[in-house]
């Protein structure tokens, strides 16, 4: 994970270093998947999505995201949508598209 791409030029210093602890304390697997949810946007993701998108059927990515919504980086939309099974799934978005965390809704 690149400490660059987790903060924008002109963010406060809080934002660089939270953005430098984030870095450090996730692994490979856990940096894939936060990019992949900062890169659906608000839309957001399914896990059968995040399995699609990395071509991986066993659930390495799945709890990764799992490990990333326990740390509160990645959670819940409110959302769900239905799979080709006929199921429903949550769909996940990146903690930076949750209204509900949005410093003004605190």
């Amino acid at each position: 994970m690149n400490f660059y791409t987790m903060h924008r030029k002109h963010d406060p210093d809080t934002s660089r270093e939270a953005a430098k602890s984030i870095v450090k304390s996730v692994t490979s697997l856990q940096s894939d998947v936060l990019f992949y949810a900062k890169d659906c946007g608000p839309s957001g993701f399914t896990d059968e999505d995040l399995n699609k998108a990395f071509m991986c059927w066993s659930s390495s990515y799945r709890s990764r995201r799992s490990e990333l919504t326990a740390r509160g980086l990645i959670v819940p939309s409110g959302r769900k949508k239905r799979l080709p099974s006929g199921r429903n799934a949550i769909v996940w978005i990146h903690k930076e598209y949750d209204n509900e965390s949005a410093p003004e809704n605190r």
